[in-house]
């Protein structure tokens, strides 16, 4: 896999080649306010850079994932092998935080030790990759929260809803401020609904008693196999 890197990130280098060579177009971009300067400077070299950065901080993930292995299943000399690395590498490439590309390290191993059908191991990947941190938060979150009885009948409940208008009786669901303290109400609100938009939360108020749409969610069967993929299985 040690050239499969380069070939990953030759397409920006190529791309910076060609930006360094019109002239007037980095002339136009040097004029935008504020911004211009850090934008030139981005499409000449600094882009290549940090893709280059994040995809060596992948392979030094996926590499120490490896190590602890004993036996693989997976056949490496497949086409398939080489189309999921590909795909892979251009989204790790994208990926900011050192969190998300673990993620693409953990799927990549699980595949490998594991031999799951190629689509499904290709299908996690483009899942994460339109995943953030704060998604896998709160999913994380609803999948391990407590068991709420009487309403909601032993499911496992987050809400968005103020203490107020949670359910008194039984196990209230866990407020989702309380336990994801360092985002803002908006931007969790805006993470359930494109969880539940991607079908890894469901809303559980709809059709109970009293409960209005999008504050109660629990997590789907779609975000438990997410879950298992996620896993780290080197510890």
């Amino acid at each position: 896999m040690t050239s499969t890197p380069n070939q990953a990130t030759s397409i920006v280098a190529n791309v910076a080649q060609q930006y360094s060579e019109q002239t007037a177009l980095r002339a136009a971009i040097q004029l935008i306010p504020y911004v211009g300067g850090a934008i030139d400077t981005l499409f000449t070299g600094k882009a290549s850079q940090i893709q280059t950065q994040r995809i060596e901080h992948f392979i030094h993930e996926l590499q120490a994932r490896m190590e602890r292995v004993e036996m693989i299943k997976a056949n490496i000399d497949d086409d398939a092998f080489t189309d999921f690395m590909f795909s892979t590498f251009e989204m790790v490439s994208r990926a900011r935080s050192d969190e998300k590309r673990n993620r693409f390290a953990n799927i990549v191993s699980r595949q490998v030790v594991e031999a799951h059908p190629w689509e499904e191991a290709e299908m996690a990947v483009r899942l994460v990759s339109v995943l953030e941190d704060i998604h896998i938060e709160v999913a994380n979150t609803a999948h391990s929260a407590p068991t709420c009885e009487n309403v909601f009948g032993g499911l496992r409940v987050v809400t968005l809803a103020t203490l107020s208008n949670q359910d008194s009786t039984g196990n209230s669901p866990l407020l989702l401020s309380a336990a994801l303290p360092h985002y803002s109400p908006a931007a969790l609100r805006m993470a359930c609904a494109e969880l539940t938009a991607k079908g890894l939360l469901h809303d559980e108020g709809i059709g109970r008693w009293d409960m209005g749409a999008m504050q109660y969610f629990v997590t789907t069967d779609l975000a438990s196999w997410l879950h298992e993929w996620l896993l780290n299985q080197s510890q």
